[in-house]
């Protein structure tokens, strides 16, 4: 089985993959400002309260966790392309 890498390409997707990242972040942070200014503590109504709690589990754990396998891909990509680099030298 062969397999071709084109090395630039490969890192240049990884380096788009950290940029599409560090920009859902700056976004996610953006909103998570704007929800917290609009939606005060101490305002208890049955919408706000939801809004809050799902924005506050999805914020504090689903995003985390998504942006860390985005960048982890990232990382990956770049293990790979180096494997591959190093094993077409021997």
């Amino acid at each position: 089985m062969n397999i071709t890498i084109t090395p630039g390409a490969a890192t240049e997707d990884a380096a788009q993959i950290d940029s599409i990242v560090e920009t859902m972040e700056s976004c996610m942070e953006t909103l998570d400002a704007a929800i917290k200014r609009n939606i005060p503590d101490g305002i208890e109504t049955t919408w706000s309260d939801e809004v809050k709690n799902n924005w506050c589990q999805y914020y504090g754990s689903d995003v985390p966790e998504a942006m860390a396998e985005m960048k982890q891909s990232a990382t990956n990509l770049r293990m790979a392309v180096e494997a591959a680099l190093k094993y077409s030298g021997e």
